[in-house]
């Protein structure tokens, strides 16, 4: 079943970079990036929207990795309430439920 899953996940990057290649090379038009600050040089549609792209999944992954890390930190604070709290009523650790 392992294989299975890598050999799908191999077929799905070499697709992705099939169909990455493929928007590339129908999106050749050289455009201006012009921002309210800031006027970049003429790059293809394809360069600005695959790097709009990217940095949308860079924010993502990083703001899914930090909720994770709150959450983890949370749930290891309410961890030790609770052996505190049940230290404090005389009941053993190990009994409590996970």
């Amino acid at each position: 079943m392992q294989w299975l899953q890598k050999g799908l996940a191999v077929i799905l990057a070499i697709a992705a970079v099939a169909i990455g290649a493929l928007f590339s090379l129908q999106n050749t038009q050289s455009v201006p990036l012009d921002l309210i600050v800031l006027k970049l040089p003429p790059q293809p549609i394809a360069i600005w929207i695959l790097s709009s792209l990217a940095s949308g999944v860079l924010i993502g992954l990083s703001s899914g990795a930090w909720l994770a890390l709150r959450r983890a930190a949370t749930i290891r604070r309410l961890r030790k309430q609770r052996d505190r709290l049940l230290l404090a009523t005389g009941k053993t650790v190990q009994n409590a439920p996970q």
